[in-house]
């Protein structure tokens, strides 16, 4: 169907003809539905126009105030950066000091020191630049800084950690080491530090090797354990030291009381230092009453004058312990 539109002037209405009708049918409101098209489509028109400045301007004003906030995000970043590494650094004094006490509790112990290879071992690693490949800048030089220092540190607590390690274990060694180290005189009564050694036995008159001291004292003295350790033999010897008490401390420490009166231990019991382990006498082969006592260390004879702690008296060391 062909539609023609025809203006009829007579009465300024507008037609349409259809071919196949064959007639003319009048367009009703035609002026009205043409002005309200033109209108609609203005209404639009506005309607877009207005659209698009709003997008690009929300577009441009929010796009500026997002990089203005992350530029602000960025600046705090640097400066929360700045501050890390200055607390690393602070960190890193404090570590130093604790490696200076460290050395000194090494000395205490009896450990050498460490040297500052050692300290040093596995530090300055190089930084994976991949982490930050992403990062430019300021803050990428940052972020390479406190990792190389984080890396360092790391470095150097795993050394420390282990030297104090060593330090406990030493420190341990030792308490068992001093506790077994017969550094208490035995009995109250008078010595001499040169009884050690050949000299002329009093019995037989000969000279002969002296392997102990002989600290004189009354029959009945009581005589105690110089150090931790368990009794090894308690009774009569079968031979010239007569009743005897042997005590094994450990660390290569032996112990030996001869010329006793009356033994208070059994053999296999563990005593400690100071415990009473017997009374002096004059059994065996001597000449008078006293305590004839011995160390040895991994089999030699050692001079007991050597071990004795500025000559304590057995009873300001029981006095001590139970004021303790």
């Amino acid at each position: 169907m062909n539609v023609d539109l025809i203006n009829h002037n007579r009465h300024k209405k507008i037609f349409w003809y259809s071919d196949n009708q064959l007639k003319l049918h009048e367009i009703k409101w035609f002026w009205l539905k043409l002005g309200g098209i033109i209108l609609g489509l203005l209404v639009f028109c506005l309607v877009l126009v207005f659209g698009v400045n709003q997008f690009y301007y929300n577009f441009l004003h929010l796009g500026n105030s997002r990089l203005n906030e992350l530029a602000q995000e960025n600046r705090m970043l640097r400066e929360n950066l700045r501050n890390l590494t200055s607390e690393l650094v602070d960190l890193k004094s404090h570590l130093d000091k604790v490696a200076k006490q460290g050395d000194q509790l090494r000395l205490l112990v009896d450990l050498p020191q460490l040297d500052n290879e050692t300290k040093v071992a596995g530090t300055g690693g190089a930084v994976n630049e991949l982490l930050f490949s992403g990062i430019s800048g300021q803050t990428n030089q940052l972020l390479q800084s406190i990792s190389s220092t984080l890396q360092s540190l790391n470095s150097e607590v795993r050394v420390q950690a282990q030297s104090y390690s060593e330090i406990i274990r030493k420190y341990d060694s030792n308490k068992g080491l001093f506790a077994a180290m017969p550094a208490l005189k035995p009995m109250d009564g008078f010595y001499s530090a040169k009884d050690f050694g050949k000299r002329m036995h009093p019995v037989l008159g000969i000279f002969k090797a002296h392997e102990g001291l002989d600290i004189i004292n009354d029959v009945g003295t009581p005589v105690a354990a110089a150090a931790n350790g368990i009794v090894q033999v308690a009774g009569q010897s079968g031979g010239g030291y007569g009743i005897v008490v042997v005590i094994n401390h450990g660390y290569g420490y032996q112990t030996l009381y001869a010329h006793l009166s009356k033994v208070l231990v059994r053999e296999g019991q563990r005593v400690k230092r100071g415990d009473l382990i017997a009374k002096s006498g004059k059994s065996g082969l001597v000449n008078g009453p006293h305590l004839h006592y011995e160390v040895r260390h991994h089999g030699v004879c050692r001079n007991p004058a050597d071990f004795f702690f500025d000559d304590v008296s057995l009873q300001e060391y029981q006095r001590q312990l139970l004021a303790h």
